[in-house]
Formats: C-alpha cells, sequence, structure tokens
C-alpha cells in the first residue's frame, strides 16, 4: 500500500477514537488521501488553502484548547517556508502538533527541485522542543502514527508518499527515540533512514555475498538520537556509513557524527547523501542514481570505506 493510503486510513482511525484530533490540510488533501476526511469528520478537518504560516497559526490556537493538530503538505511547504511559525507559535509557546511533511528530498520526483526539501531535517532539528522522526515503511508508519500525535511536544514526520518494500515484519514493535537493528554485523554499519533503508538491506546483501559483514540500522527518530544504541552498535564495527536521502550537512550523518565523535572509542564515518546542492527533475531510481543513493553506490562506498 502506498505510504499516504497507511497514513490517511491509520489517521481516520485514531480520530474516530479520539475527538480531540484534528486535521489541518494545506490544500494537500487530495495529494495526502484525506480528502475525504472533511465529509467524515466535518468541522474537525480545516484547509487553510495554500497558507502554510496560517496553518501553524490555527495549529497552535487549537493546540491551546488541548485539541492535537496534525498538520501536513509538502516537506519544504511545512518546514522551510514556517519555520519562524514552528518556532514561535509552538515551540517557543509549548504548544504542540504533529507536522507531517510529504515526499521529503529527491521523492519529490516529478516535482522537482523547489518542491525537494533537502534541509527539513536539519532546519528543524535546530529548533528546541521540536523531535524529528521518519518511517523507513508502512508497518513502522502505522506503528509509530498514535505515539506520534500523543507525544508531549510537537514532532516533525517526513514522509515518501508511494509504496515502499517492507523492512520490518507485521509484529513489529515501535519505540520512539530508540534505533531499530534489522540486522547485525562485524565489518561495517550501515545508518540509514527513510526510502534508503530498503537501499541499504540490499547493498547489505550484496556485500555480505563478498565477505563484509554489515549491519543495518534504521534511525528513524532523528531528534532525540538514541545515543545509546549508536554508541553501541559503532561499537561492533570498524568503521560506519551514513545513507540518507537529504543534505549531508544537519542530517543524519551530522546526527551520527555527533554521537560518534563524544564516544569513548571514535570510528571512521563516512556520509552518502545530497552533497550540498539543490534537487532536479526525474522519476526516483533516475534520481537516485544522479545522487548516488542506490544500493549499488551504498555497497561501493563501504568497500571503499573498509
Amino acid at each position: 500500500m502506498e505510504m499516504r493510503k497507511a497514513y490517511a486510513a491509520e489517521l481516520e482511525k485514531l480520530m474516530r477514537a479520539d475527538e480531540k484530533i484534528v486535521t489541518v490540510d494545506a490544500d494537500v488533501g487530495k495529494a495526502l488521501g484525506t480528502e475525504n476526511f472533511k465529509n467524515l469528520f466535518g468541522a474537525r478537518c480545516i484547509d487553510v488553502g495554500i497558507a502554510e504560516q496560517n496553518m501553524i497559526g490555527v495549529a497552535a490556537g487549537l493546540s491551546s484548547y488541548s485539541f492535537k493538530p496534525v498538520c501536513q503538505s509538502f516537506a519544504p511547504f511545512v518546514t522551510r517556508n514556517v519555520c519562524d511559525q514552528i518556532t514561535m507559535n509552538l515551540c517557543f509557546t509549548g504548544l504542540k502538533a504533529l507536522l507531517v511533511g510529504a515526499d521529503p528530498g529527491i521523492s519529490a520526483e516529478l516535482n522537482g527541485a523547489t518542491h525537494m526539501a533537502m534541509e527539513d531535517v536539519s532546519v528543524m532539528r535546530a529548533i528546541p522542543g521540536i523531535s524529528v522522526f521518519e518511517p523507513a515503511d508502512e508497518i513502522e508508519l502505522r506503528a509509530a502514527l498514535p505515539v506520534l500525535i500523543n507525544y508531549p511536544e510537537t514532532v516533525y514526520m517526513r514522509m515518501y508518499r508511494k509504496e515502499l518494500p517492507a523492512v520490518h515484519s507485521p509484529g513489529y514493535e515501535f519505540s520512539f527515540g530508540k534505533i531499530d537493528v534489522l540486522q547485525s554485523g562485524t565489518d561495517i554499519a550501515l545508518f540509514v533512514s527513510g526510502i534508503s533503508v530498503a537501499d541499504a538491506l540490499a547493498a547489505a546483501k550484496t556485500l555480505a555475498a563478498e565477505g563484509v559483514s554489515c549491519s543495518v540500522v534504521n534511525v528513524h527518530t532523528l531528534k532525540p538520537a538514541d545515543e545509546e544504541g549508536v554508541v553501541r552498535e559503532l561499537g561492533k564495527v570498524r568503521a560506519a556509513l551514513s545513507v540518507e536521502n537529504h543534505n549531508v550537512y544537519g542530517g543524519l550523518y551530522s546526527v551520527i557524527s555527533e554521537i560518534n565523535s563524544a564516544s569513548p572509542a571514535p570510528k571512521r564515518i563516512r556520509a552518502l547523501g545530497v552533497r550540498d546542492r539543490f534537487g532536479s527533475r526525474g522519476a526516483l531510481p533516475e534520481l537516485k542514481r544522479e545522487f548516488g543513493l542506490c544500493a549499488r553506490d551504498i555497497a561501493e562506498a563501504a568497500k571503499s570505506l573498509l
């Protein structure tokens, strides 16, 4: 199932069970699968139009009356477009909302560079009182959504809209703020998130055939980071590679490097991600090749690092 359909189905279920949950859209209901919510929930679904700054203000007002607002738009429009509103209206005042940023980074595909948030994680991480999360598949998304909506502070969730390969089993137990070790190894640890997790698993399989033992670690919570878990996994390997659909500045590579540099025995780390550039237009497989984020690129970078 597409991620947006799984998101809408799970959100509908949660809204039926909790009348405090409300949605605040910026004219993206059709794009995110929630266009029928107005018929289902009436006044609990607010569409402010293409006015994302107003969307955050409305969410802050709702939160001040104990509602649980879920705001949604494309990733650049719910982060960099509204950075000051998030900072002052939500976080500074101690209010909360779930902010859903659709199709971050190169996953904006044919919408092109203007819709590609390469810096959303770094922007959100720098704001006090906000957490950052990215699911790797539908299973994780469904398990995480109720936790995120009821979390005591604002959460930013970056979410690919289309279908992703399953990397978790149906019995998966989600733990916010904790890494998921999808497989263990002794040579190199692959720290990944979002759309890159399945590619990392494919790369690990290729490397295993060549005698390289890989850990694959899904870092779904980028803030607050699981410092203890990351240090533990670094301690098992010779080196580490971070792989992210984001600028290498301020995102996953920065998270892992910050933890590694303060650890008792730092390891060599290399970054695979967007190299400080803007995006371009294309289908996701083409863009992965252009930006060096294919499974083959991950495997080659791992071998080079070792």
